[in-house]
């Protein structure tokens, strides 16, 4: 497979607002792309269409050579939303298992809590964790199936300067070593 995912003249709108206005994209193996624009730009729109959450106005949509919203290829795909919600009452360490159990071949969670800087907190309850601390592990979640193809939704937000640094070396590294 040459191309992971692509766009093609693809137009999203919400009733009278143009969310995406015929947009064509291709994303290859080995890549890293980073989609930068202010505000109300589409660039969650964009991923919710590659993760198969929306359907676009027009065009086409392609997630590894499928069709997103199906859950097949979905289970290579690894995402992390805008938004953090973790379930409160679980430790980290369960909620890594968890999501780990759902696939054939994670990535233990002691390997991508030490990757990502938080394996002292896996004893400790998503809901006692600070915002910084619940996006470390929303991301570190994007990785546990060893996807093909990460989307990660303003992964950086709420990270002080050493955490965002953390983030950015363990996704560097997962990316160069394969290990996903």
């Amino acid at each position: 497979m040459t191309t992971l995912a692509r766009l093609e003249n693809v137009t999203r709108r919400f009733g009278d607002v143009t969310a995406l206005d015929d947009v064509s994209l291709e994303i290859g193996p080995g890549r890293i792309v980073g989609l930068l624009g202010p505000n109300g730009a589409g660039k969650s729109t964009l991923l919710s269409l590659l993760q198969g959450l929306r359907r676009p106005t027009s065009g086409t949509v392609q997630l590894l050579g499928g069709d997103p919203s199906d859950h097949r290829t979905r289970r290579l795909l690894g995402s992390t939303p805008q938004e953090t919600a973790l379930p409160p009452t679980l430790r980290v360490g369960e909620v890594l298992d968890f999501v780990g159990a759902h696939f054939e071949n994670p990535v233990p969670r002691e390997e991508l809590a030490e990757e990502f800087g938080f394996r002292d907190l896996l004893r400790r309850q998503t809901g006692s964790l600070s915002g910084g601390q619940k996006r470390r592990v929303s991301v570190a979640l994007a990785f546990v199936a060893r996807p093909k193809l990460v989307l990660l939704d303003e992964p950086t937000t709420g990270l002080d300067v050493d955490a965002r640094r953390v983030l950015w070396e363990a996704v560097k590294h997962l990316f160069t070593e394969d290990v996903v």
